[in-house]
């Protein structure tokens, strides 16, 4: 979604197809997505020099965009914070409500700057969006003197609230207003955020990364970190695949080198783009701060996979504590 951008402006019922082609370009959304949703649909896909957004707008019915707004709504290249409530999702149908009270509205914090602010709330498939702002502070020159100014403009992030589970992330590229923004979820339904059995982040750690390995195809860049030994500070060593003689990134796990790090030196892999096994999927994996990256545009659906995939492993390779979850069971001490 564009900086400055507030769901207070979306029509609610599109009625005219040049609203529905204002919302689509607002959002700025990828060609290959558009494509790739007309396909969903059953749509035939334009031919020759015609306009991919207004065909959009144009041939989905009425069910058809509502759905298409729900897709492209939050979706995008997006940065996903994971953090653990527990007990939020007991709390669901009292977020809305209780976050009016910790979060301040636009205009009690337009001059301050990076002061989250709430937008908008918008429920839909057993998930709570909490839309948030803050001002940015920008220097420009002032049209009439010439002079520089300095200026706040909003720009939005999204909390996403599973009724299903305690594991919530924040679709933002900033990890301390991620979590400043979690306290304030937790805050706002009485949980204790200072107590790090009840708010916490989710450990990426190695029992993770072989859980999620067997999702993943390959590596097409990845950081591993050797422990020096004795108290030295460990050295991260960045890889970058390259393509083979079809055109395709190789697999750096089948790196010789990446190999002899991994297996006779110790060494863990911190960051990585990897390719998942069904095809499509491509996301950078940030271990150290439990969140995962999308370089391409993705729906809200392809979006939910992956937090729901990224639960899953948690559960497996043990990353949930057994006293620090709600309502699971079977769970791996």
């Amino acid at each position: 979604m564009g900086a400055g951008e507030s769901s207070e402006t979306i029509p609610r019922s599109l009625d005219t197809i040049q609203e529905r082609i204002q919302w689509i370009r607002d959002r700025e959304i990828a060609n290959t997505a558009l494509r790739g949703f007309l396909e969903i649909q059953d749509k035939d896909l334009p031919e020759g020099d015609v306009d991919l957004e207004e065909h959009v707008a144009k041939v989905l019915g009425e069910e058809e965009f509502e759905e298409f707004r729900k897709q492209f709504r939050f979706g995008g290249k997006q940065s996903l914070n994971f953090f653990v409530l527990t007990g939020i999702s007991d709390e669901f149908e009292n977020i809305s409500s209780g976050i009016i009270h910790e979060f301040p509205r636009a205009e009690e914090v337009q001059d301050q700057k990076g002061e989250p602010f709430l937008v908008d709330t918008e429920e839909f498939d057993d998930r709570l969006y909490i839309v948030l702002g803050q001002f940015e502070s920008m220097k420009t020159v002032d049209p009439s003197t010439g002079k520089p100014q300095r200026v706040f403009k909003p720009d939005e992030c999204v909390a996403v609230i599973n009724k299903q589970t305690d594991l919530v992330h924040v679709r933002t590229a900033e990890v301390p207003l991620a979590r400043q923004i979690c306290r304030k979820i937790a805050s706002a339904v009485g949980i204790d955020y200072q107590n790090e059995d009840v708010f916490y982040k989710p450990e990426f750690d190695q029992s993770f990364v072989e859980a999620f390995s067997d999702q993943i195809e390959k590596y097409v860049n990845l950081n591993v970190v050797v422990s020096e030994g004795g108290g030295r500070t460990a050295s991260s060593v960045r890889y970058t695949s390259k393509k083979d003689e079809t055109g395709e990134y190789m697999n750096l796990l089948e790196d010789n080198q990446v190999q002899q790090e991994l297996n006779e030196e110790g060494g863990e892999i911190s960051k990585g783009y990897v390719k998942l096994n069904d095809g499509d999927y491509a996301l950078y994996l940030n271990r150290p701060q439990s969140k995962i990256w999308f370089r391409s545009y993705e729906r809200e659906e392809r979006l939910n996979e992956i937090e729901e995939l990224i639960d899953d492993v948690l559960r497996k390779s043990g990353g949930y504590p057994q006293q620090k979850l709600q309502g699971f069971e079977n769970v791996p001490e």
